[in-house]
């Protein structure tokens, strides 16, 4: 199966240098090796052409996110006269095994029903980092299956999963030609991987995780402020749920458990998070709304004014959760 594997690189130069030395020892190698650099201001991608001349390098002027980054190199990847079969999504901060790639695709080769595969991913310290993503419902809060666990076997079987993480994705090119590329309004990152894995299930394709492909995972050197990570994290989150779930249940279960973890959480720095991920939300609602149509979700004429509601309602009960806390402290204070 003809591969291609995309490393999108973004001031690290150290981090994308090590990356690519581990996929240079790749046994089978890639067919191809594509570096998009988003902007970076460190020298990382003169870096990468003078130490790795043979690679394909890709520059982009800015910073792109995650989704618009790898997309410039999807689409170069799809223009070639004989495009890949497969092609990988791969973090700048990953160290991969020799077999990685070979094991990876593997069941992509032999089941023409599978769209996407992941892989084991181990922490620095080999512990476990991924072994898939499961979804809680209905407030789509999203779980590394595994995650910090010892590795001792026990996530060893190969299975088909719901969600894999894009920090290392095989998709096949068939299943990115049906359901489109990567959605960039996640930008700059987070649950662009679950919506695009949530497209190609959609399409009738299974998604597989396959644990004799292993790497290293740094993880978040691209935003390690935990602070700004939430808040991404939970405009991703939000924006995931506005373009997919029917409107039952977004006005339904959604909201009642949505409104129900603002209560108990306001006062913390998720809540700081979620003001800043439902004002984004409402700013880009008509793209969400176009993205939601495009899909077919069931979109009634009165759904945007609901969804709008919806958003400002939850902003609403953040305010209110905060000053009642506020007014409650004020109230302990003055009986001392």
């Amino acid at each position: 199966m003809r591969s291609a594997v995309i490393v999108l690189t973004w001031n690290a130069a150290d981090a994308a240098l090590n990356c690519l030395g581990s996929l240079a020892a790749l046994d089978p190698a890639a067919d191809q090796i594509v570096v998009v650099d988003n902007g970076s201001a460190d020298g990382t991608a003169d870096l990468v052409a003078g130490r790795f001349p043979s690679i394909t390098l890709i520059r982009n002027d800015r910073n792109l996110g995650f989704s618009g980054g790898m997309n410039v190199g999807i689409r170069a990847l799809l223009a070639q006269d004989q495009p890949p079969e497969a092609i990988i999504l791969l973090n700048q901060d990953t160290l991969v095994d020799a077999g990685w790639l070979a094991a990876l695709t593997a069941p992509l080769e032999a089941d023409p029903a599978i769209g996407a595969v992941g892989c084991k991913i181990r922490y620095p310290d080999g512990s476990l980092q991924h072994a898939g993503v499961t979804l809680d419902w209905p407030r789509a809060v999203a779980h590394h299956i595994g995650w910090h666990e010892a590795d001792v076997g026990q996530h060893d079987v190969p299975r088909d999963l719901a969600f894999i993480t894009g920090a290392a994705l095989a998709l096949r090119v068939d299943a990115v030609a049906r359901v489109g590329l990567l959605d960039e309004g996640y930008a700059p990152a987070y649950f662009e991987d679950v919506d695009l894995c949530w497209r190609i299930r959609r399409a009738g394709y299974r998604l597989h995780y396959e644990p004799r492909a292993t790497l290293i995972h740094q993880e978040s050197l691209s935003l390690r402020d935990e602070l700004t990570r939430s808040a991404h994290y939970n405009r991703g989150r939000m924006r995931f749920v506005l373009k997919t779930y029917a409107l039952a249940d977004l006005l339904g279960a959604f909201a009642e458990a949505e409104r129900a973890f603002i209560r108990q959480h306001a006062h913390t720095a998720e809540g700081r998070a979620l003001r800043w991920a439902y004002a984004g939300s409402l700013d880009a609602l008509p793209d969400i709304l176009a993205a939601r149509r495009d899909l077919g979700v069931d979109t009634p004429v009165d759904a945007p004014d609901s969804i709008r509601d919806l958003l400002v309602g939850l902003r609403r009960e953040l305010a209110h959760t905060l000053r009642r806390r506020a007014a409650s402290c004020a109230d302990t204070i003055a009986s001392l």
